[in-house]
């Protein structure tokens, strides 16, 4: 497999990690006791959802039924409501704010999209996708809500190496819906390996790549978004995701960042979204390699580049020296 060397161009190959031990995903969690008892409740039920559906992979008939089952205007109103009975100085947070964005998104987002395409008579292969959604979903928020399901968040912590084929798996074919459309996922990996420790890990890499590729599903100028996990120096493994623009997206992002997309990481600038999300992921990966967001954005740890081909977000992981035939099956 042969990787454009544009995307080895997007930042450089030598990028140190400054952390003394592996990232285990941690130090994101939310005490849920902090939120008013309605937000929990709204929490608990995205969770309940998210799960439920996660649970029925692999059983066809039970997965189409559970998909079928959802009350999607219910589930988008408890997530649009999240955080509104809670005081401004515990939803406030930054990070908070960002977690709470990702629970509003990530993985449920695709999720709805797969309920939708069920009701118009989805054949199997896509309603796997939705309950790969859900999964990681759920994995998502037990990682910043631990009392959601304290005992499955302790096994979350717990040393299990996670291949890259599992995330290949799971990504390549995914149809994410948007508004109106609809984009399939393609992906190309040339990195073959272990990437994760533990489950908690791997709920980290969710996080981003859900951002990353709810972002560029949404702005897509066709109905493609590009993945390539590539090695990109000793011991990093480069991700990239990738969407066309058009000329009025290109337009629009040219003149709010001033031609440099990695504005977009310090948050507070959007076409119609939140403006949280990527500033949430700058977060994770600035943890994953002892940084601050900013400084990982500065150094190229994470970052974003547009040209004519259209807009390409990356990030990095660091390669695990696992055997990845101890994987773990969550994936």
């Amino acid at each position: 497999m042969s990787i454009p060397e544009r995307l080895y161009a997007l930042a450089p190959t030598d990028l140190p990690n400054h952390r003394p031990d592996r990232f285990d995903g941690s130090g994101f969690g939310v005490d849920l006791a902090t939120f008013a008892p309605p937000d929990q409740d709204r929490l608990r039920r995205i969770y309940a959802t998210a799960d439920g559906i996660g649970r029925a992979a692999g059983q066809p008939a039970t997965l189409r039924t559970r998909l079928l089952a959802v009350d999607t205007a219910a589930l988008l109103a408890d997530g649009a409501a999240l955080g509104q009975d809670t005081p401004p100085e515990v939803v406030e947070v930054p990070r908070v704010r960002q977690l709470l964005h990702d629970v509003r998104g990530g993985g449920l987002q695709v999720l709805l999209g797969t309920v939708e395409l069920v009701r118009f008579g989805a054949p199997d292969d896509l309603t796997a996708g939705g309950a790969a959604a859900a999964r990681d979903h759920a994995k998502i928020m037990r990682a910043g809500f631990p009392a959601l399901d304290p005992d499955r968040y302790t096994a979350d912590e717990a040393a299990r190496v996670h291949s890259i084929d599992g995330f290949v798996t799971t990504w390549d074919g995914m149809t994410v819906r948007h508004g109106g459309g609809a984009a399939t996922v393609a992906v190309e990996c040339a990195y073959r390996g272990a990437i994760t420790a533990r489950c908690l890990e791997t709920a980290a890499i969710d996080r981003v790549m859900y951002n990353y590729v709810n972002n560029a599903a949404r702005f897509a100028a066709d109905d493609r978004v590009r993945v390539w996990i590539f090695p990109a120096g000793d011991g990093l493994v480069r991700w990239v995701v990738h969407n066309t623009l058009s000329a009025d997206d290109r337009a629009w992002l040219n003149r709010t960042t001033g031609g440099d997309p990695r504005a977009l990481f310090a948050g507070g600038l959007t076409n119609g979204g939140s403006g949280v999300g990527l500033s949430g992921c700058a977060a994770v990966v600035g943890e994953c390699f002892g940084l601050d967001p900013i400084d990982a954005v500065r150094r190229g740890h994470i970052g974003a580049r547009s040209d004519d081909t259209g807009y390409y977000a990356w990030f990095h992981w660091p390669a695990h020296a696992g055997a990845a035939a101890d994987a773990c099956g969550c994936l």
